[in-house]
């Protein structure tokens, strides 16, 4: 028997590793004969330089660059050869955010890691954009690259989001083969733009909110005097406009991350010989079907029946969207302060049930 175990993170409390070990564990415990496949996996957000460096072969490469408040922070990034994978959350990520301000936070050590990549002989990169403390619009990355910015007074700056409607004319630096990991399609402005729907965890006001998308929507108007044209891209709000940003700036293409991360792992031919496949994430909700790990998961299951480990679930019936059952690890929904002390005891138990499931199968 052949089972795949291929988990994203449950956020804040366990890795996709740790996932992939505790449910493991178990089912070898239950199948000594079986052969277990352990696929941590990230679609661009938190993880994703760990999960990449389970799935391929390459040298963490540490570096300091500017955070999102411009103090200097330790980052780090893969590198496999030519090839450079960047978590962007490393230089701009929401836990590193003191304070946090959407208006104010920059995304130029995103930029700087690319550099310092590139430095190092990196021709291509694969970058994951989730986790973000930003909503410049990617402009404090493309400062970083050699972009320059100018008011208009011809003085330049580096824009952040409260400074984004500042911008009056662009000098763009050089493109990069870059393949930006996306898991969102929200367009840059607008009521379901980059401000409107995450600014505010991001610690925007509502007067904040409006002035950000102001600022992104002047970005655009700037951007298409230009002949670049974003307005309508899909996932171009992405992480506070940074998805817009890397196609304007770099030349990068934007792909739902999970299947990037599939076809770089060969998941069709895995999934073609195998039993079951195991996946999970910490809250499964209607949004885990919108181009989400387990969505990507059971889009390419082929014939393989997909169960889920969850922390908790919200939906009903797990059929209607392609997954044949899941156990919850938290299955009194308690707060999230009380179970993650025990998060990895409560898998393990989840682990066990799925194991039994299986064997009954």
């Amino acid at each position: 028997m052949k089972i795949i175990i291929a988990p994203d993170s449950f956020k804040g409390s366990l890795s996709a590793v740790q996932v992939c070990d505790i449910i493991g564990a178990r089912l070898s415990e239950t199948f000594p004969g079986a052969e277990i496949v352990k696929i941590p996996i990230a679609d661009g957000g938190e993880g994703t330089l760990d999960c990449f460096a389970e799935i391929v072969n390459g040298e963490r490469i540490a570096c300091e660059v500017t955070g999102p408040n411009f103090r200097k922070v330790a980052a780090e990034y893969l590198l496999c050869g030519d090839l450079a994978v960047i978590e962007s959350a490393q230089a701009n990520g929401l836990p590193l955010a003191n304070p946090k301000s959407a208006k104010d936070t920059t995304t130029y050590g995103v930029g700087e890691l690319i550099a310092h990549a590139s430095d190092n002989g990196a021709q291509k990169f694969i970058i994951g954009i989730g986790g973000s403390a930003t909503n410049d619009g990617g402009c404090g990355m493309a400062a970083a690259l050699g972009t320059r910015f100018l008011d208009k007074n011809g003085k330049e700056f580096v824009p952040v989001g409260a400074t984004l409607c500042d911008i009056a004319e662009i000098e763009f630096g050089k493109k990069y083969d870059i393949t930006v990991l996306c898991d969102v399609t929200n367009p840059l402005c607008g009521k379901n733009g980059a401000a409107y729907v995450y600014a505010r965890q991001k610690g925007a006001t509502d007067e904040d909110t409006a002035m950000l998308d102001s600022g992104l929507k002047h970005l655009s108007d700037v951007l298409g005097r230009y002949g670049i044209n974003i307005s309508d891209m899909r996932g171009a709000g992405a992480a506070g406009g940074m998805g817009a940003g890397f196609s304007a700036f770099t030349g990068a293409e934007l792909k739902r991350g999970i299947d990037t991360v599939l076809d770089l792992i060969n998941f069709d031919s895995l999934a073609e010989s195998a039993d079951f496949i195991i996946t999970g994430e910490g809250a499964l909700d209607s949004q885990s079907f919108s181009g989400k790990v387990i969505d990507g998961i059971i889009s390419r299951s082929h014939s393989a029946p997909v169960l889920a480990a969850v922390g908790i679930s919200k939906i009903e019936n797990p059929s209607d969207y392609g997954l044949t059952t899941v156990f919850e690890s938290n299955e009194n929904h308690l707060p999230f302060e009380q179970v993650l002390p025990r998060a990895q005891e409560d898998l393990a138990a989840c682990a066990g049930k799925l194991a039994q499931f299986i064997k009954s199968f």
